[in-house]
């Protein structure tokens, strides 16, 4: 049976199922806050407001992002007031430096330790800008193109003697860099250096010369110490490095040197190929004697020796031993070469860098007295051994043109080479006839020569012989002729006698006396025409000396060769007759004979001068035209010793026989002693050693230290910050290590214009990264601002009114209790009415 529900109970009834359900709703908006949880509820806020939350969200990584970037700027930052402090401590050494450019060696030593901390500042530099990453990213460390030199090419440039490192640093590009070594490695000095140390020292003629040593050269310094107080003994000190010379004089050495007028030569060869000449003056170093008990000067050592570098572009940079400017000068250890792309280091020495040198040779030395008689002129021969030589000027004949030399060759510090030199055209060759020797030619002035000879010892062949064994050079004999290239060392005047054996397979015997306890006893090799074989007496008051003889022929045989010493002058007889009058022990009878001469004597018969007299025609005629007299005299019938003093000033002493006699000598003058030889040095040419340095690209650039902040959900916006390379090298703030251990100030110089430059750069780089902090933290703020009031507006899109819902809640309960109360009246009604049945 149905029950038909009235419809106000009905109504009723639907009116509490519609407050229920929006009581419902008001609890789930107060519960959730949200007026709008789906799609269902509003479509068009709830996905507004969606998509608001959304950008909120994007906006709130990006804010993170930003957050990051900030901190990777400020470590940058950090690193870059790090590198700050770094570059003012090396600021301070360069300023520490410059107040310390002595050339004292504490100096010096000082100046490289300063510059090898600034080195260390340079490494610490690139530690800080290698820790100063943040998340992965350095914003000081760019990564550009790298370069660098070959292995090859920099053994290569290693591999040339006398440079024991070679390497480049601040390489920017790609480039070669040609090496090269030239110079002679003359030596010399600054005369005014050699004038200062004169006057120091009390010396007279001081002179600088040699060859660079290819085994030990120096390019330092030559030191002298003179030791003693005033009127004591003096001891002279000079120093080539490590090695030591030494000569004492005591005081009356020096009072006795002094008294004479005279001048003491000495002179000495050093290792490192430096030649000193000078002159004692024993009243100057008498006066130089200081009361503190020593006088100290050093000599400035110029070494025709230059390194050169060569860019690709012809770029030439160049540093010499010759110069005195520190800033160009070549020295011992390091020596920088700074081009724009790159500073090439090659570090010297010394002893062995002349061993590598291009040269066109050259002869150098001291030409003592012989100066304005020669010049020196180049050498013949290509890559020999240095040479060394020492001339001398002896006679062999009469004239300017008879002029030969008295050559010492010392080849490699072994065995002499004697060879006799004859002045012809104006061209001699020196380095004797040992193959290994470097020869040279010397220009000879022949006049400048005349009467000029290293000492007065004079040869004489009594006999002329046949064949065999002569002292005259050419292998000629005419009767008289004289010659001495070879006599050394005689003490006093002898008459040799020489035997001779017959060659056989190149050699002969040969035996030599010389009547005061001298003698040589052997076999000797036959050199053949014009070659000496030079023969060493032992014994007696001439032990040790020397004379040369020449081949004349194979044969056996024997003869008288007078030595005579210290004389000024010489006369040979012409023939025979001339001979016999011309005893041993006459000749020193001969003087006052300044040009060489021919003296003729015309003596008449008995009583042709008078009862018991001669008469006597002397002629004196000088071979250069300056003399010709005749002087008529008398000598008495009988034989013996006689002597005239001639119109024109000069003596002669001869034995005259009885009756009449025609007599003829010529007369060697020595009107010039060359008493200082000349000492010098035979270079030979080389073509030297070269090489390559070549710098290529090793890396290629990347970016991969940019960092790149976006500013924007959808990256339209954003902010690049470029890395940059604050490392110390050429391709960051561009400061070079120390140049050549800061030995110059224009060294000190480098660093500084490198640190100013650098100071400016890191400056720059603090105030990109500032500008850029400024912008992400701006654009942060921005970006949190946003974020909020996107996040507001989408808010106010979907969130419940509290106190609305709360009044539709209370609205609802009490209309529902009404309602509630409503149906149950109504049922009431219905059950007493259905009661009535």
């Amino acid at each position: 049976m149905s029950v038909n529900m009235p419809a106000s109970l009905r109504s009723t009834i639907s009116m509490l199922q519609t407050l229920t359900a929006d009581r419902e709703t008001s609890l789930s908006r107060l519960g959730s806050g949200l007026k709008i949880n789906t799609s269902i509820q509003g479509p068009q806020q709830f996905f507004a407001s969606r998509g608001l939350n959304q950008r909120a969200g994007d906006l709130d990584g990006l804010k993170s992002g930003m957050a990051q970037a900030i901190s990777t700027v400020q470590a940058a930052s950090a690193g870059v007031t790090s590198v700050k402090g770094l570059l003012d401590q090396a600021r301070g050494l360069t300023t520490v430096t410059l107040a310390t450019l002595d050339n004292t060696p504490s100096a010096i030593s000082m100046r490289r330790e300063l510059a090898e901390q600034f080195d260390g500042i340079l490494r610490q530099i690139d530690k800080f800008v290698s820790d100063s990453s943040y998340g992965g990213k350095n914003l000081l460390m760019s990564r550009p193109p790298s370069f660098a030199a070959t292995d090859k090419s920099v053994s290569n440039v290693g591999n040339i003697t006398g440079i024991g490192k070679a390497a480049i640093s601040s390489v920017t590009s790609a480039n070669g860099y040609r090496v090269s070594v030239s110079g002679n490695g003359a030596i010399s000095t600054d005369a005014t250096d050699l004038l200062r140390v004169q006057d120091t020292i009390g010396l007279a003629q001081l002179n600088l010369s040699g060859l660079n040593s290819t085994t030990e050269g120096r390019f330092d310094d030559i030191k002298f110490e003179l030791y003693g107080k005033p009127g004591r003994d003096a001891k002279l000190v000079v120093l080539d490095g490590d090695e030591s010379w030494t000569t004492s004089y005591s005081q009356s050495e020096l009072k006795a040197l002094a008294e004479s007028g005279n001048k003491l030569a000495v002179s000495h060869s050093f290792n490192s190929g430096a030649q000193l000449n000078l002159l004692i003056d024993g009243k100057m170093m008498a006066q130089a004697l200081d009361a503190s008990g020593v006088k100290k000067a050093s000599l400035t050592r110029d070494v025709d020796l230059s390194i050169s570098v060569t860019n690709n572009e012809g770029v030439t940079l160049e540093r010499s031993a010759a110069t005195q400017d520190t800033s160009m000068r070549l020295q011992a250890g390091e020596n920088s070469f700074r081009f724009p792309a790159g500073t090439v280091r090659l570090e010297i020495d010394p002893k062995t860098i002349q061993g590598a040198a291009e040269t066109s040779g050259g002869i150098t030395g001291d030409l003592g007295s012989l100066t304005g008689a020669i010049e020196l002129g180049r050498p013949t021969t290509e890559d020999l051994a240095d040479t060394a030589v020492k001339l001398e000027v002896a006679r062999s004949g009469f004239g300017a043109g008879a002029v030969a030399f008295n050559q010492y060759t010392s080849v490699g510090g072994g065995a002499q080479t004697w060879s006799q030199l004859n002045a012809n055209h104006g061209i001699v060759t020196i380095g004797g006839n040992n193959p290994l020797a470097s020869k040279g030619e010397i220009v000879v002035a022949p006049g400048a020569l005349a009467g000029k000879t290293a000492n007065a010892v004079f040869l004489y062949n009594r006999s002329a012989g046949s064949g065999g064994l002569t002292t005259i050079a050419d292998g000629d004999f005419d009767a008289g002729e004289f010659a001495n290239p070879y006599t050394e060392g005689w003490q006093q005047s002898a008459q040799l006698s020489l035997t001779y054996g017959a060659v056989s397979n190149g050699r002969r015997t040969v035996s030599i006396t010389d009547g005061l306890g001298g003698s040589f006893n052997g076999t000797v090799a036959d050199k053949g025409d014009g070659q000496p074989v030079v023969i060493r007496l032992a014994g007696g008051v001439n032990d040790g000396a020397t004379i040369g003889l020449f081949n004349k022929s194979g044969g056996a045989g024997s003869r008288f060769i007078d030595v005579h010493v210290g004389l000024n002058s010489y006369a040979v007889a012409d023939d025979a007759t001339t001979a016999a009058a011309s005893s041993f022990d006459s000749l020193a009878g001969w003087s006052g004979i300044g040009t060489d001469s021919n003296i003729s004597v015309s003596i008449g018969a008995s009583n042709s001068g008078g009862l018991g007299l001669r008469a006597v025609s002397v002629t004196h005629t000088a071979m250069d035209g300056s003399i010709g007299v005749t002087d008529n005299l008398t000598i008495g019938n009988a034989a013996g010793p006689t002597g005239f003093t001639l119109s024109s000033g000069a003596q002669i002493q001869f034995d005259a026989s009885t009756g009449a006699n025609n007599y003829s000598w010529r007369v060697a003058a020595m009107n010039s002693t060359a008493s200082r030889a000349a000492e010098l040095t035979v270079r030979s040419i080389s073509l030297g050693e070269k090489a390559t340095m070549t710098t290529d690209q090793v890396s290629v650039g990347t970016a991969e230290n940019d960092l790149t902040v976006n500013l924007n959900a959808n990256g339209s916006s954003a902010l690049e910050i470029k890395a940059v390379n604050l490392g110390s090298g050429p391709l960051g703030l561009g400061i070079d290590n120390a140049a050549n251990g800061w030995r110059d100030r224009s060294d000190v110089n480098l660093a500084i214009n490198d640190l100013e430059r650098a100071n400016i750069r890191l400056m720059s780089s603090l105030r990109s990264l500032d500008v850029n902090m400024d912008i992400l933290k701006t654009r942060a703020d921005f970006t949190s601002e946003f974020s909020e009031v996107l996040r507001d507006g989408s808010r106010k899109l979907v969130v419940a009114d509290e106190n609305n819902e709360s009044v539709k809640v209370l609205t609802a309960d009490l209309r529902r209790q009404l309602a509630t109360t409503m149906v149950s009246l109504m049922t009431q009604q219905q059950q007493r009415i259905l009661s009535l049945f």
